[in-house]
């Protein structure tokens, strides 16, 4: 299942995925990505996660994002998890749509058996029904 930390803009999200993903490092079982929409970061995450930078490979909308993970996913067979940061840079989902990128997304983490947490800044008080089972 896809899990998704969830915000407001500086409630903290990115560090705290930044924390998970180092956490992950101590104790990896196969590879692990962290992607976000820039390098601003690179330098808190452990040296053995593999980070990618959406900008150096053009990925500006969600359709790009998901060809890219299908990509990784294609050519590496161990890896455990994948953080995704600054995906609200990519798009502005209306609820609908959101909700079958995330099961589109659900699909490919079951079948490739990888974790997937996109962290994602939400502006309401409460988050959509769906979301509220996959909020870590």
């Amino acid at each position: 299942m896809v899990k998704i930390l969830a915000g407001g803009k500086g409630s903290g999200k990115t560090k705290r995925m930044i924390e998970m993903a180092n956490e992950a490092a101590r104790d990896p079982h196969g590879t692990i990505y962290f992607i976000d929409d820039d390098s601003r970061n690179i330098f808190e995450l452990d040296r053995n996660i593999r980070f990618v930078n959406m900008e150096t490979f053009n990925i500006h909308r969600i359709e790009m994002l998901y060809g890219f993970l299908c990509g990784l996913l294609s050519c590496d067979y161990d890896i455990e998890h994948i953080f995704i940061d600054g995906i609200n840079y990519l798009s502005d989902l209306p609820e609908e749509e959101l909700q079958n990128f995330l099961m589109v997304l659900d699909k490919l983490a079951r079948n490739n058996e990888v974790k997937l947490l996109l962290c994602w800044s939400y502006h309401e008080d409460t988050p959509p029904e769906f979301l509220k089972e996959r909020l870590i």
